[in-house]
């Protein structure tokens, strides 16, 4: 009798127990590196439904066995690092049945890696190499390079859908120091190299008239800490509007291939005003002729990009004729850069000696009022000729010219 007994207890256990079976569950991993699968537990034989809630992608089927697993359901998103999935299902009484998974995807501001050489060799070829950690590709990237020196170009360059890496070249034209940059929307990754010049050390050269002197000097003192090799040619009483004495073109493009300087240093045309193309000093047709000749020489000096030129203006003399040449120099110095920021810099010598092209003997620098004029008026004496040269070096370094 205790045995018939316990036969109906035992009956009811299992009755209570019997539809756990028939439970719909899912649930959701993310292991595999841009995709989410999931693992489904539903009646087999009955029709299945299964949601992406961020995308509203959903896919129906018919299971054939108590659990499913759908190993490639959906891939990671870079709209949200949360992802619900709902499956629907009717259970054994005709009921609908529903059940909800949750997951947390990688974000997408770590996507991205941008690998390459952190040393290269100018003007040689460089290369960067791109990476989705996320092994799926089909995104667009901004590839953006700025040269020592030259504004940041850029271009855009996709990771195909499958193929997940890819490299991206360019060319290191000049010396100096490079940033590249790869962006998305979700992300932007920045990479710094450095190219160094073919002979091992940064070919400088400072040339021009007698206003070039003394601030060679300092260059080549500054320099040395960071092993430039400094080549200073100096021609006295020359200038561009007097080729009867050295045609500053014609010269230009022998220091251009014989040096084959990285950097130029200008400063000239304290000895200028003289006609030049049936063209008196110092009008518009003189400023446009001269403007003319100096932009040849600095696209010489620029040898193709390959080099950068430094070229600085007159500071306003104290009196006589050179008050009208200086202003139209410049002028024309100005005029013969636009265009050629990649290649050119000038000196703005004019606004810190003298601004407002007010001549001034003396200034304040680092606190102390210094002589900074030589007695002729024109000339930069040496406390004046240092700070030239570090205005120079500073704009080296700012343009990435030096580390």
């Amino acid at each position: 009798m205790r045995r018939a007994a316990a036969l109906p207890l035992a009956l009811g256990l299992l009755l209570l127990v019997a539809p756990a079976a028939d439970a719909l569950t899912v649930r959701a991993s993310a292991r595999e590196p841009g995709r989410i699968a999931l693992r489904v537990n539903a009646r087999p034989g009955v029709e299945l439904t299964v949601r992406d809630e961020l995308t509203g992608a959903q896919r129906t089927l018919t299971p054939s066995t108590e659990e499913t697993v759908l190993g490639r359901f959906a891939r990671w998103s870079c709209a949200s690092t949360l992802r619900r999935f709902t499956t629907m299902q009717a259970a054994a009484d005709g009921s609908p049945a529903t059940a909800t998974a949750d997951v947390r995807t990688p974000s997408c501001a770590h996507r991205m890696t941008m690998d390459g050489p952190r040393m290269t060799m100018a003007p040689h070829g460089a290369a960067m190499h791109l990476r989705d950690r996320w092994h799926l590709g089909d995104f667009a990237v901004r590839f953006c390079v700025r040269t020592p020196g030259a504004r940041e170009r850029c271009r855009t360059v996709q990771l195909r859908p499958g193929p997940h890496e890819r490299t991206v070249r360019f060319r290191a034209v000049r010396p100096g120091g490079y940033v590249v940059t790869a962006a998305m929307p979700y992300q932007r990754v920045r990479r710094t190299m450095r190219a160094n010049p073919p002979s091992g050390r940064l070919r400088i050269l400072a040339t021009g008239d007698s206003m070039i002197q003394l601030i060679d000097s300092f260059i080549r003192e500054r320099a040395r800490s960071v092993r430039a090799l400094v080549r200073s040619d100096a021609r006295v009483s020359t200038g561009i509007s007097k080729p009867s004495l050295l045609d500053w073109r014609v010269h230009a493009r022998e220091q251009a291939a014989g040096l084959r300087p990285d950097v130029t240093v200008v400063f000239l045309g304290a000895n200028d005003g003289f006609p030049i193309a049936g063209a008196a000093c110092c009008g518009v047709s003189w400023i446009a002729e001269y403007a003319r000749r100096a932009r040849e020489m600095m696209r010489t000096y620029a040898r193709g990009g390959r080099g950068r030129v430094y070229w600085l203006l007159l500071p306003a003399p104290r009196d006589g004729l050179f008050r009208q040449i200086f202003p139209a120099v410049n002028a024309a110095l100005r005029q013969a850069a636009q265009g050629l920021g990649d290649d050119v810099r000038l000196i703005e010598l004019d606004e810190v000696f003298t601004p407002g092209g007010r001549f001034r003997s003396s200034m304040e620098i680092d606190g102390k009022r210094v002589r900074v004029r030589q007695s002729d008026g024109v000339h930069l004496n040496t406390t004046g000729a240092a700070l030239a040269a570090r205005l120079v070096m500073s704009a080296l370094r700012r343009d990435r010219m030096l580390p």
